[in-house]
């Protein structure tokens, strides 16, 4: 069956999906493109529909449906500006903070970050360097929408992405995790400071900041040797969690010579 159709049901409810109190009504968000969409039926989500256009040949199994709809539909339904012709619909996870919070844990807060493509890149980012889970407070723009989406690369179904308010500040000093901020008041560097493990790094808005600044354990600064004041919030995200993973993989080296040397002696 092909829809063709505008007021079609179907198609008016894929609408919805492109504003953030439609996909909170549905409980669903839609990916767009081929590698979007393998990604989304390769992880743990759910995906209920895949939406393909009519000439487009699509061999993947799995627990959906398939629909396909008049080429000319796509434009109607979807956020770029040339469709691939294929998306899927995905079922929202339920997360529990408390599953994914632990004592040696590596976070991303981020906090009333408004700007999406820098949302995505932080989540892209966070999954490449091995965070354990992003989490956005205040205000931040929502994790499903398209652009934060397209910007993830796909990182929304390797690496939890929890919207949550302040109190997951609470329950990571309550699991004993440090929580850093970059800030001028900040006395060392981000290589000086012991971050490869039971850390958050909170990320302001992109104009003023931290706002929770009551809640941080520390702050630190980024060496910048150059004439710009600030860098984009990703980019410094970036720093952050280079750096965490650099001194992990120091330590993890450090301590595989030590124990070859531990079962030598043996």
């Amino acid at each position: 069956m092909l829809i063709t159709s505008e007021d079609n049901s179907f198609i008016k409810k894929i609408k919805k999906l492109k504003d953030k109190k439609g996909r909170y009504e549905e409980k669903l968000f839609f990916v767009e493109g081929l590698n979007s969409v393998k990604e989304a039926l390769d992880s743990d989500f759910k995906v209920e529909y895949v939406v393909v256009g009519e000439d487009v040949e699509f061999e993947f199994k799995g627990d959906f449906k398939l629909i396909r709809i008049a080429n000319k539909l796509f434009k109607k339904i979807s956020d770029t500006v040339t469709p691939q012709k294929i998306m899927a619909i995905v079922r929202m996870p339920v997360y529990r903070e408390e599953d994914f919070i632990k004592e040696e844990g590596v976070y991303v807060i981020a906090d009333n970050v408004q700007d999406p493509g820098n949302l995505g890149t932080i989540i892209r980012t966070a999954d490449a360097f091995g965070a354990d889970a992003v989490f956005t407070i205040n205000n931040s723009v929502d994790i499903y929408n398209p652009k934060v989406l397209r910007a993830s690369m796909g990182s929304i179904f390797h690496i939890p992405v929890i919207a949550t308010a302040n109190e997951v500040l609470y329950k990571l000093k309550g699991k004993g995790v440090k929580v850093f901020a970059t800030h001028l008041k900040g006395e060392k560097f981000v290589h000086e400071v012991e971050i490869d493990k039971g850390t958050a790094f909170i990320l302001g808005n992109e104009a003023r900041g931290v706002s929770s600044l009551d809640f941080v354990d520390g702050f630190i600064k980024i060496p910048m040797t150059g004439r710009a004041e600030s860098l984009n919030v990703s980019i410094a995200a970036a720093i952050f969690l280079y750096e965490s993973q650099r001194q992990r993989l120091i330590k993890n080296k450090q301590n595989g010579i030590i124990l070859k040397k531990y079962s030598q002696m043996r």
